[in-house]
């Protein structure tokens, strides 16, 4: 479904992306981990079209370079930082729904869930938003979209113990089908909800296997992630 051919970034002397090659299958539940500075930014921000890059990346067989809008149908997106958008939340909602062809009821839905009230910061600028707030609309808005493949990168910035729970379990009632791929520097944050994980390191994969933990496993992963975010927040 995803296909990453030699994909290569750089900005000035510095090498962002050096020869990437990736399969990311229909279904998959994929965690792309490393540290700052490892390139997984600049891989997510080349799947979906932000960024120019050199080898070639398609989605269901079409070149995300030369078709941007058809490649890209079938995905929805939350970024690490929303925009300083000058629009106002209920603005940005209206147009994404439009979009995407989706109800903003749904949208809401998802955000009350994150512990996000649309109505009350309707007329507020995004760019005036909380770090929180910006990052629960990101969710909701990828959310309510029902794309068969969800990609996040660092989902979890910013957000409080309580919405990060709220998260996970929204990404966990994804369908079966879904192809997910997160991008943390915490591997131990995702674990629970991917099949397979993918370490970056200084723009080169230096990992790539698969993690399957037993159904009792993910469970006690679940709680125990919980009540350490609860603790710790």
């Amino acid at each position: 479904m995803i296909v990453c051919d030699k994909v290569e970034k750089r900005f000035g002397k510095v090498v962002a992306l050096d020869g990437v090659s990736l399969r990311i299958q229909r279904g998959e539940r994929v965690a792309l981990i490393g540290t700052n500075g490892s390139g997984k930014t600049s891989l997510l921000r080349a799947l979906v079209g932000l960024l120019r890059v050199g080898g070639q990346i398609t989605i269901d067989g079409i070149d995300v370079a030369r078709a941007p809008e058809r490649a890209l149908r079938v995905v929805a997106y939350m970024p690490q930082t929303t925009p300083p958008l000058e629009a106002p939340v209920a603005e940005l909602v209206r147009a994404s729904c439009a979009l995407r062809g989706v109800e903003v009821e749904r949208v809401r839905a998802r955000a009350v869930r994150l512990g996000l009230d649309l109505d009350t910061i309707a007329r507020v600028r995004v760019r005036d938003l909380s770090g929180g707030m910006k990052q629960k609309l990101a969710a909701s808005l990828a959310l309510a979209c029902d794309a068969p493949i969800l990609i996040c990168d660092e989902p979890t910035a910013s957000l409080d113990a309580e919405a990060r729970d709220a998260l996970f379990t929204q990404l966990g009632e994804r369908p079966a089908d879904t192809t997910l791929v997160l991008c943390s520097h915490r591997a131990d944050e995702v674990s629970a909800l991917v099949d397979r994980v993918v370490e970056l390191r200084e723009g080169r994969v230096v990992r790539d296997e698969r993690v399957r933990p037993a159904e009792s496993e993910l469970v006690s992963l679940s709680r125990e992630r919980s009540h350490a975010l609860r603790r710790f927040g």
